[in-house]
C-alpha cells in the first residue's frame, strides 16, 4: 500500500477507534454506576480497549513506511526521531498510547494502595486520560496533514472525520473534568475559598476545540461538529441506558437506584452547537472577551445540577466571584493556546525535523514513572453481586438492608477510605446516614465521626472516613429514620499506611502528562535537517 493510501486507510480507522472507544466510555460510566465494576473485560471495555492493539501497530507500520522512503530519496516530511522518520501526528499517537499502557500498571498500583476511585481525575487517571488526547489530538493532526496534500481532492469524507475526531477530542477533554459538576467535588475549598473549578476547566476544553477547528479547518468541520455533538449528545440520555441493559450478562444484577443520571450526556455543554456556529458566524477567534463570554455563559447554564444547588451551597457573591476569576483565567489562556496550535501546525512544513532528546532525561523519567507501578500488588475482589468495590460487607439497620462499600480493602492508616452505603429503601425511610470510627486506647475509646452526603434522588451515601489508627476498630453505620437513630457494625483491622504518598504520585503524574504536552511542542520547533532544505 503507497503512502497516501495508507494514511487514507489509517484516518478511517483512527475515527471508528477513537469513536467507538469514547462511545465505550460513556456506557462505561453508567455500567460502573448501574452494574458495577466487575471483570477487566466488560463489554464497554472492550469497546474501549479492543481498538488499541490495532492502533500501535498500524502506527508503527506508519513509522516504518515514511522511514522506508525517506531513505529511498521520496519527498518526504515530518520528525527524524533517532533512525526513524514520521510525522509528529503518528509520533504523538505513539506517545499517547505509551502513556495509557503505562497508567494502566499505574492505575493497579494505586488501587492496591488507596483503592476503588470514585472520582474521575487520580494520579494513574490522568496519564490514561491525558495520553487518549493526545492520541486524538494526534489523529486530528493526521486529517489534517492528508487534507493539505489531498490537492485533487481524492480522498472523501475528511471533513467528517475531522468533525467526529475534534468530537472524540472534545468529549473526552469534558469527560476528565466531569467531577466537578458531581455534588462530591463541584466545589473545592481553596485557601478558604470555595473554587467551583469546572468553570474553569470546561470553558477551557470547548475553547481549546473550537480554536483547532478554526486554525488547522474551515467553517465547514465546526458545523458538522456542532450537528454531530447535538445529536450524539441528545441519543445518549436514550441509547446509554439502553446498551447497559442490553450487554448485561446472566451473572450481572442492577445495583439499587439504577438506573442512575447519564453522567456522560452532562459532558458537554448542551450550548455547545450554539457556541460553534456563533464562533464560525461571528468570527470569534478574533474577538477574544466575546468569545470567552459566551463559552463561560455556556458553561453557567448547561448542567441541570449548576443553576439550582450550586449557588444555593455557595452563594451567589461565591459564585460570581467564581465567574469572574473564570473569565481572567480563560481570557490570559486563549493566547497561549492559539501559539501552541500554531506550533504544533507548523511540524506539517516539508522537510524533516531532526529531534535529539537526551537519552539519559528520558530514562530517568520513565524509571520515576515506573516505581510505582512495578511494586503493585492485586486486589481482593468479592465475586458475585457486582457491586463497584474490592469489599462489600451488608448490616441490617432496622430492618433495612445496607451494603457498605469499601473502596480500599482493607482501609489504611493515617489515610482516608472512600466509603459507599447502599441502601435497599425502597419506602425511603432513612433521611440520614454517617458513620463512626471507634478505636479503643488505654482510657477508653476515640470516636471519630464522619458525615456523609446523599447521592441525587437515590438511596447511596457516599463518604470519605479518616482512619487515624491502625489496628483493630469499630466502624458504626449509622442512620436516622422515621425521628429515631439505628445503627449496626463491623469490625476491621485497619494496616499500616500507603507505601507511596499521595503527593509524590500526584507529582509523578503532573510531570509526565506536562511532558508530552511539551515534547511535540519543542519538537516541532526543532532545526530541520538540510538534506530537507
Amino acid at each position: 500500500m503507497n503512502r497516501p493510501k495508507f494514511v487514507y486507510f489509517f484516518c478511517i480507522f483512527l475515527t471508528l477507534y477513537h469513536l467507538i472507544a469514547r462511545i465505550g466510555l460513556a456506557v462505561d460510566l453508567s455500567w460502573h454506576l448501574d452494574v458495577g465494576r466487575d471483570q477487566l473485560l466488560t463489554p464497554p471495555h472492550i469497546m474501549i480497549l479492543g481498538g488499541a492493539p490495532f492502533c500501535i501497530l498500524l502506527s508503527f507500520y506508519g513509522v516504518l513506511t515514511y522511514t522506508k522512503d525517506h531513505k529511498s530519496g521520496k519527498e518526504t516530511s515530518g520528525v527524524k526521531l533517532f533512525w526513524f522518520v514520521a510525522p509528529g501526528s503518528i509520533w504523538m499517537i505513539l506517545l499517547g498510547m505509551l502513556s495509557l499502557g503505562v497508567g494502566g500498571f499505574y492505575d493497579d498500583y494505586w488501587h492496591a494502595q488507596f483503592g476503588i476511585d470514585t472520582t474521575v481525575i487520580t494520579p494513574p487517571h490522568m496519564l490514561t486520560l491525558f495520553g487518549g488526547m493526545l492520541a486524538e489530538f494526534g489523529s486530528v493532526l493526521l486529517v489534517r496533514d492528508l487534507m493539505s496534500h489531498d490537492r485533487d481532492n481524492r480522498f472523501k469524507g475528511t471533513t467528517i472525520m475531522a468533525a467526529v475526531l475534534l468530537w472524540t477530542l472534545l468529549f473526552h477533554g469534558c469527560f476528565s473534568f466531569l467531577n466537578f459538576i458531581d455534588p462530591r467535588a463541584a466545589t473545592i475549598p481553596v485557601g478558604g475559598f470555595s473554587a467551583m473549578l469546572h468553570l474553569y476547566f470546561g470553558p477551557l476544553v470547548v475553547v481549546s476545540i473550537l480554536l483547532i477547528a478554526k486554525q488547522w479547518f474551515d467553517s465547514n468541520v465546526l458545523y458538522v461538529l456542532g450537528g454531530f455533538t447535538f445529536v450524539l449528545q441528545n441519543a445518549m440520555f436514550i441509547l446509554v441506558p439502553l446498551a447497559v441493559s442490553a450487554l448485561m450478562g446472566s451473572t450481572h444484577v442492577y445495583r439499587p437506584g439504577a438506573p442512575s443520571v447519564v453522567w456522560a450526556a452532562h459532558c458537554i455543554t448542551y450550548l455547545f452547537p450554539v457556541v460553534a456556529f456563533s464562533f464560525a458566524k461571528f468570527d470569534l477567534a478574533n474577538r477574544p472577551n466575546v468569545l470567552v463570554a459566551v463559552v463561560l455563559v455556556s458553561d453557567v447554564m448547561f448542567s441541570p445540577f449548576l443553576p439550582v444547588n450550586y449557588p444555593a451551597q455557595v452563594g451567589v457573591l461565591t459564585t460570581l466571584v467564581n465567574v469572574a476569576v473564570a473569565f481572567v483565567f480563560l481570557r490570559l489562556s486563549l493566547p497561549l493556546i492559539q501559539g501552541y496550535l500554531a506550533r504544533i501546525l507548523s511540524s506539517l512544513d516539508s522537510g524533516i525535523i531532526e529531534f535529539k532528546p537526551r537519552t539519559k532525561s528520558l530514562a530517568a523519567m520513565l524509571a520515576l514513572l515506573l516505581i510505582a507501578p512495578v511494586s503493585a500488588h492485586d486486589n481482593t475482589f468479592e465475586e458475585g453481586s457486582g457491586f463497584d468495590a474490592p469489599m462489600r460487607v451488608q448490616v441490617d439497620i432496622d430492618g433495612v438492608e445496607v451494603w457498605v462499600e469499601f473502596m480500599l480493602w482493607p482501609p489504611k492508616a493515617p489515610q482516608s477510605c472512600q466509603i459507599l452505603l447502599v441502601a435497599d429503601d425502597g419506602e425511603s425511610r432513612i433521611d440520614s446516614m454517617w458513620t463512626e470510627i471507634v478505636y479503643p486506647d488505654e482510657e477508653g475509646e476515640v470516636r471519630m465521626i464522619q458525615e456523609f452526603k446523599q447521592y441525587p434522588d437515590q438511596p447511596i451515601w457516599f463518604g470519605e472516613p479518616y482512619f487515624t489508627f491502625s489496628g483493630n476498630q469499630t466502624l458504626e453505620i449509622k442512620a436516622s429514620m422515621d425521628g429515631g437513630e439505628f445503627s449496626d457494625n463491623i469490625s476491621l483491622e485497619v494496616e499500616a499506611p500507603a507505601s507511596m504518598p499521595v503527593w509524590l504520585a500526584w507529582t509523578l503524574s503532573s510531570i509526565w502528562v506536562a511532558s508530552i504536552y511539551a515534547v511535540p511542542y519543542v519538537a516541532a520547533g526543532a532545526r530541520r535537517s538540510s538534506e530537507c532544505e
